[in-house]
């Protein structure tokens, strides 16, 4: 009867580090979702500097010169900076996600059918192939 008790422990216990490792897994999958996130949203805040130039010193609104209202060159910089850092952060997410999930597969192969890490690489690399289109459109068709 201990003998019973003792394998049920060991059996608990196994299952147990199994969850923890897809925890694990899942919690890797959910911080290279965070960072997507965060990637996209200074994309999408580059654009709106870029198109609404938002660091251009304008003057008053009440003026009606409109050569003063020509495209401002460090609103289009500043929103190339956010866009590029956008691409940046999800080139370096999307490889390290790669790498730690190819890694931790060759560790813990799963017993059930799970997706592997390339679709969410995957989807990292697209919206970052987005931001690349994004930042020729911003440096070809100026404001």
């Amino acid at each position: 009867m201990p003998d019973d008790s003792h394998s049920l422990q060991v059996q608990v216990a196994r299952r147990l580090v199994e969850l923890s490792l897809q925890r694990s897994y899942m919690n890797t999958e959910r911080t290279l979702a965070v960072w997507t996130r965060t990637a996209l949203s200074l994309m999408i805040f580059g654009i709106a500097v870029d198109r609404f130039g938002l660091l251009m010193r304008h003057p008053p609104w009440h003026v009606e010169d409109t050569r003063q209202l020509l495209p401002n060159s460090l609103s289009t910089l500043g929103g190339v900076v956010l866009v590029a850092l956008g691409v940046l952060i999800l080139l370096a997410a999307g490889f390290r996600f790669l790498a730690y999930g190819r890694a931790w597969y060759r560790v813990n192969p799963l017993k059930v059918a799970y997706h592997t890490p390339w679709l969410a690489f995957t989807f990292t690399m697209l919206m970052a192939a987005f931001g690349i289109a994004l930042l020729v459109v911003l440096c070809v068709f100026p404001q």
